[in-house]
């Protein structure tokens, strides 16, 4: 009988280590992940600036009961967002929320958590854009958000990527609106950052017409039309259409001209002119 007594008190003892141990890893595990520790250290109060998604804690100046509040209102154990630790007073936020704003208050002593909210940053160029070239514009935040979802928006486009690509630029892309915006759970409200496309526009601003004012019959003639535009083009531009005219007539086959350039040379070959040729 005494050895049976013996037995159960020494399981007892062995369970209440182990569970003992188990809660000391928990702990230890929860002062090793998190970003920040907050302690009042025998002030009164504090102010503390954490980021979104940081895991912090916070130390409670201890009396008989533990019991947390956030802007007057008691914090539960049953809310999984908050970890209580009624041994070490603690109250541990494993990933800080936007709405986590606010006055923390135990015992005699009360902290208040100021949750930063990230700046929503947009690179790449955007502006004084080329007709026919490719842009590639990102939208991220300082300090990043943890499995935060990033898309662009604008009136007849929608991207589920960070990413915003347009490839070509066409002149029709000018002054339209994109908008970035950042969800995640951790935010009270999605963030919305917008860029306005502006486009440089391109005319043409002269033609130069080079040839002879008379060929002889029989001859190979090549007529140079030289086509110069306000602004370049970029390569993936639809490829420039030239059309020929003769006595205010289209001639059939238009010549289609690639490149990236501000200047473009147009040749028109006659094989064994005619004179009906002339015009």
């Amino acid at each position: 009988m005494v050895h049976a007594l013996f037995t159960h008190h020494k399981s007892s003892i062995v369970m209440s280590y182990q569970k003992i141990k188990i809660m000391l890893v928990i702990f230890l595990y929860f002062i090793a992940a998190c970003n920040q520790t907050v302690s009042l250290n025998g002030n009164p109060s504090i102010v503390t600036e954490v980021s979104i998604g940081e895991c912090v804690i916070l130390h409670c100046t201890l009396n008989d009961i533990v019991q947390w509040e956030l802007n007057g209102n008691d914090i539960s154990n049953d809310d999984t967002h908050y970890n209580i630790n009624a041994t070490s007073g603690t109250l541990t936020i494993q990933e800080v929320r936007s709405n986590d704003t606010g006055n923390y208050t135990c015992g005699a002593g009360s902290i208040s958590l100021i949750v930063q909210i990230p700046d929503t940053l947009v690179t790449g160029q955007y502006t004084d854009l080329t007709v026919g070239s490719s842009v590639s514009i990102n939208c991220t935040t300082v300090p990043s958000i943890p499995n935060s979802v990033k898309n662009w928006h604008s009136l007849s486009f929608n991207t589920d990527s960070n990413e915003l690509i347009i490839d070509p630029v066409m002149l029709s892309h000018n002054n339209n609106t994109f908008t970035c915006v950042v969800s995640s759970g951790l935010l009270a409200m999605s963030l919305t950052e917008s860029v306005t496309i502006s486009v440089l526009d391109t005319s043409v601003s002269s033609v130069t017409v080079q040839s002879l004012s008379s060929y002889v019959i029989g001859d190979d003639v090549s007529i140079v039309c030289t086509i110069s535009l306000t602004n370049a083009i970029g390569p993936d531009v639809s490829s420039l259409v030239v059309n020929w005219f003769k006595n205010n007539e289209m001639i059939p086959n238009s010549i289609i001209i690639n490149g990236s350039l501000s200047t473009f040379n147009s040749i028109l070959t006659l094989t064994q002119v005619l004179p009906t040729d002339a015009g």
